[in-house]
């Protein structure tokens, strides 16, 4: 039998996915939840704010996985909730301007976001027969009560067929800059 070459990875993409308890999870208000973007999911985008405990909590979990990454100071921005049912969905996008983003399970049966490779369109033009050599996208399965925390860069989306709420953010380095996220 060959052994193989241990490969040393070039190019990795830190994601983090870490148990969070949803009870210190508390928003200031209620807003109403809107639909949004194509899809029309409804979110209270731009109307969120958790209270400052929350913030506290959240920070202390985010700070464990990338305070690694850098000594600046990160501020969490826009945060906000999104209430699907099975035929909503979310295209593909990115969050521009964050550093990092995140998604917190509340309550969905499990999670049906999926994240693409950002060198996909390459690796698809010269190993599209040989697709499992490299995956072209990560598809966790995510339970309720968890968090995952990915570079703002990776494009995601959310296929139709879940239920639930989910809590999203982002990240930035510097002072986040103004809008809705």
């Amino acid at each position: 039998m060959n052994e193989f070459k241990k490969p040393n990875p070039v190019f990795w993409i830190p994601f983090f996915i870490e148990e969070i308890d949803i009870s210190k999870l508390e928003f200031k208000e209620e807003p109403e939840y809107t639909p949004t973007f194509i899809s029309r999911t409804p979110t209270t985008m731009g109307e969120d704010e958790l209270t400052q405990e929350s913030y506290n909590y959240l920070g202390r979990i985010l700070w464990e996985c990338i305070g690694q990454y850098t000594e600046k100071p990160f501020y969490i921005g826009s945060v906000w909730r999104n209430k699907y049912v099975k035929t909503d969905w979310q295209d593909p996008h990115i969050h521009s301007g964050a550093q990092w983003s995140f998604v917190i399970y509340v309550d969905v049966e499990e999670s049906k976001t999926v994240f693409l490779s950002p060198s996909r369109h390459n690796q698809m033009n010269q190993w599209g027969h040989l697709g499992h050599a490299f995956p072209l996208d990560f598809s966790p399965k995510i339970s309720p009560g968890n968090i995952i925390i990915f570079p703002s860069f990776i494009e995601h989306f959310v296929p139709p067929g879940n239920e639930g709420i989910t809590i999203s953010g982002n990240i930035y380095y510097d002072q986040p800059p103004g809008g809705p996220c």
